[in-house]
């Protein structure tokens, strides 16, 4: 064996992507880790690694996530093709999924509704609570919050 005989490095994991304003392509045959987009969509047609975040934007996936998938005011869109193997969090926007197959995690919607093309369910849990509903829970949060956060004054007693 020679010692001076370089070995290969080890592969490096696929580089992630955080932009703000600009939205995200990963194109067919492209593999990154994770994605986070602020102002911004992701559109996914090649591979993601990781997890993607999306705050006031839209995923649209027609490859494969290998994580989980938040989108903060904004929809989901899954082709029958595509995969998200996490959870799927959508808050104040509408989740729709063409196969059962297309989520095989759990799915949460709230603020909005969930859909699928397929018309059953699958294996897996999918809750949507309807904008009302949710905004009723916000305003409980809030309320509670407040109540927490700023005690009642006491009065002070006359007793001297």
């Amino acid at each position: 064996m020679d010692p001076y005989q370089q070995t290969p490095a080890p592969p490096r994991p696929p580089a992630s992507r955080t932009y703000f304003g600009q939205d995200i392509f990963v194109a067919s045959g492209q593999h990154i880790g994770n994605a986070t987009c602020l102002f911004c969509s992701v559109q996914v047609e090649g591979e993601l690694s990781g997890n993607v975040f999306v705050l006031f934007g839209n995923l649209n996936v027609t490859g494969r996530v290998a994580g989980d998938s938040t989108v903060l005011a904004g929809n989901t869109v899954v082709d029958s093709q595509a995969r998200i193997s996490g959870k799927t969090i959508v808050i104040d926007g509408n989740a729709v999924y063409e196969a059962d197959d297309s989520l095989s995690g759990n799915a949460y919607v709230l603020g909005g509704h969930i859909s699928s093309f397929a018309g059953k369910g699958g294996p897996h849990r999918r809750v949507s609570l309807s904008p009302v509903l949710s905004a009723a829970l916000a305003l409980c949060a809030v309320l509670l919050l407040a109540v927490l956060l700023f005690p009642r004054p006491r009065r002070r007693s006359l007793h001297s």
